[in-house]
């Protein structure tokens, strides 16, 4: 038994209702299997930047938090602490 590939059950899952025709498509012209792997490829790449940009985005967060609460700590140095 087969495995399914999985840019034909993905492409099929976007296009709910028309797996007999995407499936025709699929075997019989070599321009859609183009089109479904570069759509697959494009769909992958485009998750793991997400997934990259939004671990970026949370370090750069947390930086930016510790770095507001040393400038606090330099404000109450610099204005409140007594010589």
């Amino acid at each position: 038994m087969e495995s399914p590939n999985p840019e034909l059950v993905f492409i099929m899952d976007k296009f709910p209702g028309q797996s007999d025709k995407i499936d025709s498509l699929y075997k019989n012209d070599p321009d859609f299997r183009t089109l479904c792997a570069d759509y697959f490829l494009c769909i992958h790449i485009l998750h793991k930047y997400r997934n990259e940009f939004s671990e970026t985005q949370s370090t750069v967060k947390e930086y930016d938090d510790i770095r507001k609460d040393l400038e606090r700590e330099l404000q109450d140095f610099i204005f409140n602490k007594k010589k």
